[in-house]
C-alpha cells in the first residue's frame, strides 16, 4: 500500500499522490512540466530571431508541432517502462491503473500524427527537422533510456529546438555553432535528470551514464561542460556578430554549473533548475544573434 503525503491542495501537483484522479493521471503520464517549457522556448526562439512577436499561423504551428511531439515522447516513455516502474516507482498512473497502456500508446501515437503532419503543413524543411526531434525522443524511450547512449538522444533533441526556429524563420545564422553547445548542454540535463535515480539504475541492471560515471563524477562532468559550454559561448560571439546579449547568455550558463554543489537535501531540483537556466540562455544566446538584413 502506498503511503500517500497529504498536503491539502497541493496535493495534486504531486504525481505520488492520487488526488486530482484520472484527470491529472493523464497529465503526469505525459510529463508537462519539460513539455511546456520546450514548447515555449521554441515559440520564443522563433519571435527573438525575427525581432518582432511570431505570426499566428508561425506561433500556432510551431505550438501544434513541439507541444503534442513532446507530450507524446512522454506518453511513450511511461508506457515502454510499466514494468521497471511496477517495482521501483509504483504510483506512475499506468502502474497503479489510472491509465491502460494500450490507451497510453494510442495517444502517443496520436501526438506523433499532429506533430508530423503540423510540421509538413509548415514545409518540408521543417518536417525534416521535426523528424529529427521525434526520432530523438522515440530512440530514447525504446532503446537508448538505460544505456550511456541515450545521451546522444538528448543532444539530438535539444539541438532541434533552435534548429526548428531557425528553419521556420529562415534565419540560419549560428545553427551550426549551436549544435555542440546544444550538446554540452544536453550533457549536462541529462546528467542532472539521471543523478536521482542512479543508483535504483544500477541495482536494476540498467546502465545509464549517470550510474555509469557515479554521483561524483557525473556532478563533474555537468559543471565542466557548462563551463566549457559558456566560453565557448564567448569566443563564438565575434565570429557571430552577436552583441552584447551574449555575454548574458554565458552568465546563464555559468552559474548553472553552481547545481553540483547544491545541499543533498535538495539536489532532486537539480535538473529544473538547470532546465530553466538552459531554456534561458538558449533564448538570450539566440536574442544575440544578428537581425537579418531588410
Amino acid at each position: 500500500r502506498l503511503d500517500w503525503p497529504h498536503r491539502s491542495g497541493w496535493r495534486v501537483f504531486d504525481e505520488r499522490d492520487p488526488a486530482g484522479g484520472r484527470a491529472t493521471a493523464w497529465l503526469f503520464l505525459t510529463h508537462p512540466g519539460p513539455s511546456l517549457l520546450v514548447t515555449i522556448v521554441l515559440v520564443a526562439a522563433a519571435g527573438l530571431l525575427t525581432r518582432h512577436l511570431p505570426s499566428a499561423r508561425t506561433a500556432v504551428g510551431l505550438t501544434l508541432l513541439m507541444l503534442p511531439a513532446q507530450l507524446a515522447i512522454g506518453a511513450l516513455n511511461d508506457w515502454a517502462d510499466v514494468d521497471a516502474d511496477r517495482a521501483a516507482k509504483p504510483f506512475k498512473p499506468i502502474v497503479r491503473g489510472a491509465v491502460s497502456r494500450n490507451a497510453a500508446l494510442a495517444a502517443a501515437l496520436a501526438g506523433f500524427v499532429v506533430s508530423l503532419a503540423t510540421a509538413a503543413w509548415l514545409g518540408l524543411d521543417v518536417l525534416a527537422a521535426a523528424l529529427l526531434a521525434v526520432g530523438a525522443g522515440v530512440s530514447y524511450d525504446l532503446w537508448l533510456k538505460r544505456t550511456p547512449a541515450a545521451v546522444l538522444a538528448w543532444w539530438a533533441g535539444f539541438a532541434t529546438v533552435p534548429l526548428l526556429a531557425m528553419v521556420i524563420t529562415g534565419r540560419l545564422r549560428g545553427a551550426v555553432a549551436e549544435v555542440p553547445l546544444a550538446g554540452l548542454l544536453a550533457l549536462s540535463l541529462h546528467l542532472a535528470n539521471g543523478l536521482p535515480d542512479a543508483d535504483g539504475d544500477r541495482l536494476g541492471g540498467a546502465m545509464t551514464l549517470a550510474s555509469e560515471l557515479g554521483p561524483g563524477r557525473s556532478r563533474s562532468v555537468i559543471g565542466a561542460s557548462l563551463l566549457v559550454a559558456a566560453v565557448a559561448m564567448v569566443l563564438a560571439r565575434s565570429a557571430l556578430g552577436q552583441d552584447n546579449v551574449a555575454f548574458l547568455a554565458a552568465g546563464l550558463t555559468a552559474v548553472g554549473a553552481l547545481v553540483v554543489v547544491l545541499p543533498h537535501a535538495v539536489r532532486r531540483l537539480a535538473f529544473p533548475l538547470l532546465a530553466l537556466l538552459a531554456g534561458a540562455a538558449t533564448v538570450t544566446w539566440l536574442a544575440a544573434l544578428p537581425a537579418a538584413a531588410g
